[in-house]
């Protein structure tokens, strides 16, 4: 329900308590780990939080509090997790994509200038995503409108500042992409000459590229099914990035989790 396993949401309200400490004897309308299970299905199935409080018994106003107070505090206990997860996972060659998170069409805000995508035919964030060589996400680059090109985006996200001295034209590992990244340093396909077909060598550049990238659009599916980030983000535009850096942390810790067990989430906050 929540999309992380007993065991780690269990690891993970140790953590936020760990950060926000839990004074025994007050009155509370909602516990210490039930406030944790409505930020993770706030996150996970985009409800109203009308509904959240219905469910928990509580009123609307006391789980826009429990959000605004712990989704930060969730993104802090993991982010030890998180750079531990990425410095380890930048030495091996990895692949990127971007997706478009939806807002819906709010262009009589002024931030909404340039969040329309064209490409996609919706209002939204571009939002660039790095997958690992062992298929789990590794990075999210900081949101931009819409509208933004996938080589811009790579750029102004903060993601090639990360890979400095790491792409394949600085002899590093490197990464794959699809041609929307020609210019960027990443290894993408060859472009159909004008008026000219692909060389045999070309196509089979091409293949092996496409098989090597397709496995980021899996890591996506599993980003977007935090449907917050899927379905149609309602809140302030401006609160969007931390929305988007709970979910990755979470993510990262949901995929990494599995991978090495409870051992690896405390190992990242020493």
């Amino acid at each position: 329900m929540t999309g992380l396993a007993t065991d780690q949401v269990d690891q993970l309200v140790r953590l936020v308590y760990a950060d926000v400490g839990f004074v025994a004897g007050r009155r509370r309308a909602v516990g210490p780990y039930p406030a944790v299970i409505v930020v993770l299905l706030y996150l996970r199935h985009n409800v109203s939080q009308a509904l959240l409080a219905e469910l928990f018994g509580c009123s609307q106003p006391t789980v826009s509090r429990l959000v605004d107070r712990f989704l930060p505090v969730i993104t802090t206990a993991l982010a030890p997790l998180a750079e531990h997860v990425a410095a380890k996972e930048l030495n091996s060659t990895v692949r990127v994509d971007g997706f478009l998170a939806p807002t819906g069409d709010r262009r009589a805000h002024s931030f909404t200038s340039g969040m329309y995508s064209g490409k996609r035919h919706r209002c939204g964030f571009n939002i660039q995503v790095v997958r690992s060589v062992r298929g789990t996400l590794t990075l999210i680059g900081q949101p931009l409108p819409g509208a933004t090109h996938d080589a811009k985006a790579w750029h102004e996200s903060g993601l090639a500042q990360r890979f400095a001295g790491r792409l394949h034209t600085d002899g590093g590992p490197g990464g794959f992409a699809d041609t929307a990244y020609i210019g960027t340093g990443l290894c993408v396909p060859d472009r159909k000459p004008k008026g000219q077909p692909l060389t045999a060598s070309a196509r089979e550049f091409n293949r092996m590229i496409a098989s090597h990238r397709a496995s980021v659009e899996r890591v996506i599916a599993h980003v977007k099914n935090w449907r917050i980030l899927s379905t149609g983000y309602r809140g302030m535009l401006d609160r969007f990035p931390a929305y988007l850096d709970a979910v990755a942390k979470l993510e990262i810790y949901r995929t990494s989790y599995l991978a090495a067990g409870p051992v690896r989430a405390s190992e990242g906050r020493q």
